[in-house]
């Protein structure tokens, strides 16, 4: 006989028993723990009228107030010391890139 079949094959991942599902889940909706509401909106209309990115995502005049950075947060990469922004590329770089990486000689 051929030596593989003769070898028994151990998996090498251990289960440690059955799969146990819970019992009941709940899964009705609730605000998220950060929510600055705490309250699920009751429609998706209302939501739009309170919800905001970089400012109000509705055009009424309800105003939440303006969106600013913690401190020690910053919105954008410029707005770090200049150690931590990007470095500019030079032209070489730029022709390497629009190249497709080729070796420029």
């Amino acid at each position: 006989m051929r030596p593989s079949v003769i070898a028994r094959r151990t998996p090498l991942i251990h289960f440690l028993g059955k799969r146990v599902y819970p019992e009941h889940v709940d899964h009705s909706p609730r605000a998220h723990p950060q929510d600055p509401h705490g309250e699920l909106p009751v429609s998706f209309k209302q939501y739009r009228l309170r919800a905001q990115q970089y400012g109000p995502l509705s055009t009424s005049t309800v105003r939440q107030g303006p969106i600013e950075a913690a401190p020690g947060e910053h919105f954008s990469r410029n707005e770090l010391p200049p150690r931590y922004r990007y470095i500019g590329l030079d032209s070489d770089e730029i022709d390497l890139i629009n190249s497709g990486g080729a070796a420029p000689y």
